[in-house]
């Protein structure tokens, strides 16, 4: 038996109305953000060009959409969405509607607000179906809304449909439009939020009203020169890096650190970049405070150097020093309440950054 034919709250729905009207995401008035320029259909978050420069990992994970989003305005009562995913793998200790599914927001310039969450169907061994639909009641009026895809997977097909009375227009300009660029981590790219629109670095985009290009990926973000040049050529307003995780041990991250701050600073001379050492997962490993030692080199020697444009951010401050066995599933990974301080850690910092508030 299962838990729908108990509680049917727990049963998807799939009543899309048969006059809805679909349209794919490519198709004008809506908008694709953080995903790399390539043919139009094709998810990446990286140009097809660079990536047989990447190791196989990010070849694989480029593919996974974590911060990407589809803006739109809409006066429809309904949302009818069909979409279709590259992999129908799940985690242990990952939800499905986090690494598999998305969720909608409302965009408004005091803020965005929750919608709904679109949860991913499973199949009866536990696995993700590759093809999904969901239906979600809006409130009705003209809104503007953003759809987070999924943290842990790829589209294949993302069609959105709206009644065909329904009027379609451009989504809201986040007010720094150039995007806030994130690189680092399996907790970079939201390993292991809840839900879409939890992970850091998209509540961070959301309450700073910015765009954002998350380059998380999962257990590769080493540090590579090709990565740190394809991120140099972006035309962003704030970059911050944490790929200390990811950084097989404290003589890699001694020798790649640095390198890969000065490819960025010699292409953007003025750009802001924001230093973040690991959390630790409220767990202190034995090498901790020398891998935070080698980003206050980096950090310091920019100082010394003349920069004025570059702040250190100590990971290990970001989960606070209460319950800290609810901010991580397995001491590294943070749940939401995890994701949840380390924004509430950074905004102050980011926010002075892109504002001067």
């Amino acid at each position: 038996m299962r838990i729908s034919d108990i509680d049917p709250n727990f049963r998807l729905s799939d009543k899309i109305p048969a006059d809805t009207k679909f349209r794919s995401v490519w198709e004008e008035p809506f908008r694709i953000y953080g995903i790399a320029d390539n043919e139009k259909g094709d998810f990446c978050r990286l140009p097809r060009e660079l990536l047989p420069q990447c190791s196989a990992g990010i070849q694989r994970l480029a593919e996974y959409l974590a911060g990407a989003c589809v803006r739109f305005t809409t006066d429809a009562d309904s949302l009818s969405v069909i979409w279709e995913l590259v992999t129908s793998a799940n985690m242990s200790h990952f939800a499905p509607c986090g690494k598999n599914g998305m969720e909608l927001f409302e965009e408004t310039e005091q803020g965005t607000h929750h919608v709904s969450n679109l949860l991913p169907a499973l199949e009866d061994g536990g696995a993700c179906r590759i093809q999904q639909s969901s239906f979600v009641r809006l409130p009705g009026g003209l809104r503007s809304y953003v759809l987070y895809l999924p943290l842990y997977n790829g589209l294949r097909t993302l069609m959105l449909g709206l009644p065909p009375q329904a009027q379609l227009l451009p989504g809201r300009t986040p007010r720094t439009e150039k995007p806030v660029v994130f690189y680092g981590s399996s907790v970079t790219q939201g390993a292991c939020a809840s839900k879409a629109g939890s992970c850091y670095t998209t509540l961070l985009a959301r309450r700073l009203d910015a765009a954002q290009i998350n380059l998380g990926f999962s257990g590769n973000a080493k540090g590579e020169e090709v990565v740190a040049r394809y991120i140099s050529s972006l035309d962003m307003s704030l970059f911050v890096y944490d790929y200390d995780y990811n950084a097989p041990s404290v003589e890699h991250l001694q020798a790649t650190h640095e390198p890969f701050f000065r490819i960025i600073r010699e292409a953007q001379p003025k750009l802001p970049i924001v230093m973040v050492s690991r959390t630790g997962g409220g767990k202190r490993s034995a090498d901790m405070d020398a891998r935070r030692e080698v980003i206050l080199k980096t950090y310091h020697n920019a100082l010394e150097a003349g920069d004025r444009k570059v702040w250190f951010a100590n990971g290990a401050d970001l989960l606070g020093d209460t319950d800290l066995d609810l901010c991580s599933v397995d001491g590294a990974h943070p749940t939401d309440i995890g994701f949840l301080r380390m924004a509430d850690g950074l905004e102050p910092l980011l926010r002075k950054i892109l504002y001067d508030i």
